[in-house]
């Protein structure tokens, strides 16, 4: 037998292993027998990836792999009812490999849980071997280790997916609070999706939301950036050159007849920005029926460019009076950062 200090350095360690402490994410993700999901603490700082294994007994068998890209393995019993912060001392013996014995936490009431990160053969053996028999205060117990190959790969994938992820979207957020700063003329230098985005920074996020799904849904939408009012959407186009309020109106009323499955009504206008002398075109376009039955509104403002086109700004909801407000809500912003030196 191989005696080993401990798998994890006792309670140092434990707040490592909280796995049934953490949420899991809406990324679930199954491979063959082993499921597994995405954790994250309450603040939502990420903390792991893990698999459990499906097996007919009471006590299953799961494996994580730490956001620092330490694996750590889970016994984990519905049934067991344990001390938090306590020990246990397991043995793990693969195929006809050597015994390792060493000290798993007591993470939760039916969970323990330990550090893998100096054993390395064992991680290889678990990878590739047929069999894991685990002895300890429960007795012993054979866990066939089915695509376990596969489950591992797909662990450390997760990791790499989850942290190239977070790191993208700390450079869109290093990328947002810049534009934030964003003001005066130079607000008009910015291209679609980052107009969008400075303006959306200062309205309330309650009534003014990007969706999770934000990709999707501008690829859906065609759009530069999509965002959620109530009942309903805002998104952001670029349009090239500067036509006029009715030449706008018309190419609209062509792009949306297709889809409108009812009476198409529109009408343009100019609107002066407030504060400024600056003129914007502005269309508005009811469809009493998009094939379900009800109706839609779509109230758009046409903002200009520093390179000659135009920038336009459509929300679309159930009634008229919402598009109309968050049409409005967003204008007065445009000007208040426009006005700004």
């Amino acid at each position: 037998m191989t005696a080993l200090r401990s798998f994890a350095m006792a309670s140092a360690l434990a707040a490592s292993l909280l796995l049934a402490a953490t949420s899991p994410s809406a990324a679930a993700f199954k491979v063959g027998i082993w499921h597994g999901d995405v954790y994250m603490t309450k603040e939502g700082q990420f903390q792991r990836c893990a698999i459990v294994g499906d097996y007919p007994g009471e006590t299953d068998l799961g494996f994580g792999l730490s956001a620092q890209g330490i694996f750590e393995a889970y016994l984990i019993n519905k049934t067991w009812t344990l001390q938090p912060g306590q020990t246990a001392q397991v043995t793990i013996k693969v195929d006809d490999g050597p015994e390792v014995s060493g000290a798993f936490q007591v993470v939760s009431r039916d969970t323990l849980g330990t550090l893998l990160q100096n054993h390395p053969e064992l991680v290889k053996a678990l990878k590739a071997g047929n069999v894991a028999t685990i002895s300890g205060f429960f007795g012993t117990l054979n866990f066939p280790l089915t695509g376990t190959t596969k489950a591992f790969g797909q662990l450390e994938e997760c990791v790499r997916e989850v942290t190239a992820g977070l790191q993208e979207g700390r450079k869109a957020a290093e990328a947002r609070a810049r534009v934030a700063q964003i003001r005066g003329e130079d607000l008009f230098k910015l291209q679609p999706q980052a107009f969008a985005w400075r303006v959306l920074n200062d309205l309330p996020a309650d009534r003014f939301t990007i969706p999770t799904d934000v990709e999707q849904a501008m690829k859906r939408w065609n759009a530069a950036l999509v965002w959620r009012i109530e009942r309903g959407i805002g998104l952001v186009q670029s349009v090239g050159g500067t036509p006029s309020e009715e030449a706008l109106r018309e190419e609209l009323v062509k792009i949306k007849s297709p889809s409108c499955a009812g009476e198409l009504t529109s009408e343009a206008d100019l609107r002066l920005m407030p504060g400024a002398d600056t003129i914007l075109p502005h269309v508005e376009l009811s469809c009493s029926d998009v094939g379900n039955g009800g109706p839609a509104y779509e109230v758009l403002t046409f903002y200009p460019h520093a390179s000659g086109n135009l920038i336009a700004v459509s929300h679309i909801s159930e009634t008229l009076e919402i598009a109309q407000t968050a049409d409005a809500t967003f204008l007065n912003q445009v000007a208040v950062i426009a006005g700004q030196p």
